[in-house]
């Protein structure tokens, strides 16, 4: 049949979570579907309890590493956060082996951004050094005019 090339809920989020997509959360599967361009159908139910199932299709690997792009990217993912904690980590660790007055917010976060292969702002990198090193910061950043 038409579902053969289909996947249950969790059959879904455990093909996603093989390929390095973290999702944890099954009620808005559909909408991470829809969101992403991933095909999906309805099947009618037996009986009258319970929600309507989803199938899901398996989607190719570069549609996957996209997907896998774009969660990185986003702080509200579980991805993102992952990520995002490996981005504070980068930051500290640049600004801790910086002689002083040789980078500036900008310079961090595009070393950040090339190490990591995600975006980073001066915004975050000034977020974190604000929380973290607030005492070292007018020793080692310069400023630009």
């Amino acid at each position: 049949e038409a579902l053969q090339s289909y996947l249950s809920d969790s059959e879904f989020i455990a093909y996603l979570n093989r390929n390095g997509i973290l999702i944890k959360r099954t009620d808005n599967l559909t909408r991470f579907c829809k969101n992403n361009d991933i095909p999906w159908i309805k099947v009618k139910r037996e009986g009258s309890a319970g929600a309507t199932p989803h199938y899901y299709n398996k989607v190719s690997t570069t549609k996957l590493q996209k997907i896998r792009e774009n969660l990185r990217n986003n702080n509200n993912s579980l991805l993102g956060r992952f990520v995002l904690k490996e981005k504070e980590k980068e930051v500290l660790k640049i600004f801790d082996k910086a002689e002083a007055g040789t980078v500036n917010r900008t310079s961090i976060s595009e070393i950040v951004s090339k190490n990591l292969k995600v975006k980073c702002n001066r915004k975050f990198v000034r977020k974190v050094l604000d929380e973290r090193r607030k005492s070292q910061l007018k020793k080692k950043l310069t400023k630009i005019n």
